[in-house]
């Protein structure tokens, strides 16, 4: 077994070796259900996945993404809530690729949901959204601007939580990282931003996915990155997109502190290395895994993966004692 640093959160085992939410027969979500976020609240497991039809398979952006709504009482068996997605891609920055890669988190007293804008084949952009029951949301447009107010062309928006899922406030500002910048705001509203490419030690491939705090010792913890990618300059293997993990400074949110040498969650159950919605891509037989959320509950550390950009499977870890 690797060795993990106190800082780390590890090791991840896979308690259900299939997928914890599938596609539907027909409808929005009828070829791919992956990259979720996941919340547990008011007694549920609240699941808010990325979904494609399997009309639109040809298409050159590969579909519509939209996001649909699964629940659970025991975190292993979803139901999902409609057969609608709860967010649709209406607005012209979203079409026609859609809304990606969600994430949760709660913050000045109500629900946001950050997603990547796929307004293909231009660009993509994070786009927020908010809701006060995890139902109905109200779409607020682009979260991150240019100085001169145009929308930022940046995705996979990893805001800086505590385990529970709350936006964590580091020296008066909420955080988050994308894939190219840093941003940080005092209201959840109002951003500032610089560029910061957090990953790109780890190789040709490299995607933020979810940044923590106060997992430890509130207050004092660093800032935990998950990232996803193929590690080619972390460890000697082949991956197509693993999970690794690194650290960055409390006091300074740009500064890398480490990094682990090996991945946490990586593909290596049959239905991670599906290649179907990924034929397209040569190395997909190696299998994909990424994150959009990883919370604690009990003890237990859950991460929902995406994995063969086609299904949702599940990580946990035991919290040290």
């Amino acid at each position: 077994m690797m060795k993990y640093p106190d800082w780390a959160i590890g090791p991840f085992i896979k308690p259900v070796a299939e997928p914890v939410l599938t596609a539907s027969p027909e409808g929005f979500d009828s070829w791919a259900v992956y990259n979720p976020a996941v919340v547990f609240w008011r007694g549920k497991y609240w699941m808010f996945y990325r979904a494609e039809s399997r009309q639109e398979a040809d298409t050159p952006y590969m579909g519509t993404s939209r996001i649909g709504l699964a629940t659970s009482i025991d975190g292993v068996h979803f139901e999902k809530y409609s057969d609608h997605p709860v967010l649709d891609a209406t607005l012209p920055l979203e079409l026609p690729g859609g809304c990606e890669d969600p994430r949760i988190c709660f913050a000045e007293g109500k629900w946001h949901m950050l997603y990547s804008a796929y307004h293909y084949p231009e660009n993509v952009y994070i786009f927020h959204a908010v809701s006060g029951d995890l139902i109905h949301w109200e779409k607020k447009g682009s979260l991150l601007k240019n100085p001169d107010g145009s929308p930022l062309a940046t995705k996979s928006a990893a805001i800086v939580c505590r385990p529970d899922g709350t936006a964590a406030k580091i020296k008066g500002k909420y955080w988050l990282y994308t894939n190219s910048h840093l941003a940080w705001s005092a209201d959840f509203v109002n951003w500032e931003t610089k560029e910061l490419d957090a990953v790109g030690f780890t190789g040709s491939l490299n995607e933020v996915c979810v940044a923590l705090t106060d997992y430890k010792t509130p207050g004092q913890d660093q800032i935990l990155l998950f990232f996803a990618g193929n590690l080619s300059k972390i460890q000697n293997q082949d991956y197509f997109y693993a999970i690794g993990e690194a650290l960055f400074s409390r006091e300074d949110p740009e500064k890398l502190l480490d990094v682990l040498p090996f991945p946490v969650i990586e593909a290596t159950l049959p239905f991670e290395k599906t290649v179907d919605r990924l034929a397209c891509v040569e190395e997909s037989y190696k299998g994909t895994i990424f994150l959009d959320s990883v919370f604690q509950k009990d003890g237990t550390w859950y991460a929902y993966y995406g994995c063969a950009d086609q299904f949702v499977g599940l990580s946990v870890c035991e919290t040290k004692e």
